[in-house]
């Protein structure tokens, strides 16, 4: 009975997932904070604004977008204008997980140091640390309360600068089964492409990221459970 309840609410899950989950839920799907413009080219650089190669990958299957927030130094977490947003969605025409593969972006954003404070699928807001989002979603006259991978990160957290007129190399950002986000470079066949688009820039620093937070091992598909055996 065990593994016949787990595999109902996997397909209770995937199939609320594709039909959405009221207005609520895709309020939540979007996530606090501003998305930053992409780049395709060096020349759309704005005034005042530095480039950024960056990469969102994770090992979980993704029923929501994953949302991963940086507050820019100086700025208030309750501040929408402070809060930067990343994401990577699990495309619904990939069989299985396709978000374990590099991803890089390139994007403009306001001079200044960008720390990571948190990640999180569905969450109105910024998550604190060890925090989780609940949901409670309803399919065909089920309901079910669904945690989703979230937390919060303190100030020993990873941390990027942005130059003007010049481009950072943010390195990539996975979410493991151990519901934390760690950072590790970009292999350099995957920056190629991006990386021609952006010629000419000056390079920015390099992260500020400690060991804790440097990824422990090679990102391997899973799906909706962690390493501790909750599902979401």
């Amino acid at each position: 009975m065990p593994n016949l309840r787990k595999t109902c609410l996997s397909l209770f899950l995937a199939l609320a997932s594709l039909t959405g989950l009221g207005a609520e839920a895709a309020l939540a799907q979007q996530g606090p904070g501003v998305e930053p413009d992409r780049l395709s080219r060096a020349s759309e650089l704005e005034q005042g604004k530095g480039a950024v190669i960056i990469s969102v990958r994770s090992e979980l299957y993704l029923l929501a977008e994953l949302n991963l927030y940086f507050l820019r130094e100086g700025g208030d977490i309750a501040s929408a204008a402070d809060v930067v947003r990343f994401s990577r969605a699990q495309s619904q025409l990939a069989l299985g997980n396709a978000t374990t593969k590099h991803q890089p972006i390139a994007v403009q954003l306001a001079a200044g140091r960008y720390r990571l404070v948190g990640h999180g699928a569905r969450c109105l807001k910024v998550p604190l640390p060890e925090e989780r989002c609940l949901i409670d979603v309803t399919f065909a006259g089920i309901g079910e309360t669904v945690s989703f991978p979230s937390r919060g990160y303190d100030a020993d957290a990873p941390m990027i600068e942005v130059r003007e007129g010049a481009l950072t190399n943010a390195g990539d950002f996975a979410l493991t089964a151990r519901n934390t986000v760690e950072w590790s470079p970009i292999p350099a066949d995957k920056m190629r492409n991006v990386e021609r688009k952006l010629q000419g820039l000056p390079q920015g620093p390099a992260p500020t990221v400690s060991e804790q937070f440097k990824l422990k091992y090679p990102l391997r598909a899973r799906s909706f459970s962690d390493d501790r055996g909750r599902r979401y």
